[in-house]
């Protein structure tokens, strides 16, 4: 319990501090959209590289989870899909892709490395590897699908997006065991160590309470979605569909669904123009509220 309590209130506490600074006007529109882009072109490539690459992929890889976690993600994008059907546009991309986006790294791999020590880390991280370049790739080809409507710009664009570049080239990487000299990895690392920080703080900018309140009908579905849901269907599809006879790895694929929303995801929003508020206000309240559904999710998976 406490190292997810030590997981979270970081985070909350750095998302009050981004939310302070904007209300007394230490971070204006053009500093957001500054931190934002950088974070978008530059940091989180480097986070996705950092993560992946570093992943002992030939020792711990396990099929039946990774097949099993791109199911999860499909049928849990479906239904959001289906929820958000009737909601304006300008909020469906914010509610499907928060939805299925996990904050792993923040939030998940220091609770993997309590329960389970350094090997557990590492199937986590082979995971993260495969499910961040399957669901990132989903999220950016549907939403630049919903801000163009145009089919035929989507694969164009899907090609030069940084996030899918990365990501497939990591895994390329990790595959064949690559590496960049000392000093290139060393200036990845300390740029990939201002994501969550920088991220953290443009979520709590980017904040309104008055949106939570507004639009408390949608969080709830998003958070129920995202923290019950999504866990739920990976634990179905792991215990009846595709069963992990590694106990471990069985528990650390649910949980690997089962964190709040990833950062991440307001920079992706905010990119394509969504509902930035939205999205700050489902970080917010997922993160919070992980505090009690993973802590439920370790209980019933351990015992």
């Amino acid at each position: 319990m406490m190292t997810i309590i030590n997981s979270v209130l970081p985070a909350f506490l750095i998302i009050a501090l981004g939310y302070f600074l904007k209300r007394k006007n230490f971070i204006t529109e053009s500093t957001d959209n500054f931190i934002n882009g950088i974070a978008y072109y530059l940091i989180l490539p480097c986070m996705i590289f950092s993560s992946i690459n570093k992943m002992p992929f030939r020792e711990v890889f396990n099929l039946n989870a990774v097949i099993g976690l791109y199911i999860t993600a499909i049928i849990t994008f479906i239904l959001s899909l289906f929820i958000t059907g009737t909601f304006a546009t300008f909020k469906q991309g914010c509610m499907v892709t928060s939805s299925v986006r996990s904050n792993i790294a923040y939030i998940g791999f220091p609770i993997v490395f309590n329960l389970y020590g350094t090997q557990g880390l590492g199937k986590i991280s082979v995971l993260t590897g495969f499910l961040a370049v399957f669901i990132i790739s989903i999220a950016v080809i549907y939403l630049n699908f919903l801000s163009t409507k145009q089919k035929e710009n989507v694969l164009s664009f899907a090609l030069k997006d940084p996030l899918i570049l990365t990501s497939i080239g990591s895994l390329l990487f990790s595959y064949f065991n690559l590496k960049f000299p000392l000093f290139i990895n060393n200036t990845i690392d300390m740029l990939s160590t201002m994501g969550s920080p920088l991220m953290l703080i443009a979520v709590g900018s980017g904040l309104k309470i008055r949106t939570i309140k507004s639009d408390k009908i949608v969080i709830a579905i998003i958070t129920v979605i995202k923290l019950i849901i999504m866990p739920f269907i990976a634990y179905l599809i792991f215990k009846y569909l595709l069963p992990l006879n590694d106990i471990e790895y069985f528990n650390i694929a649910i949980l690997t669904v089962s964190f709040p929303t990833a950062l991440s995801n307001y920079v992706l929003i905010k990119k394509f123009k969504g509902d930035t508020e939205l999205c700050a206000a489902i970080i917010t309240v997922t993160t919070v509220l992980s505090l009690f559904s993973v802590s439920a999710w370790v209980v019933f998976l351990i015992h």
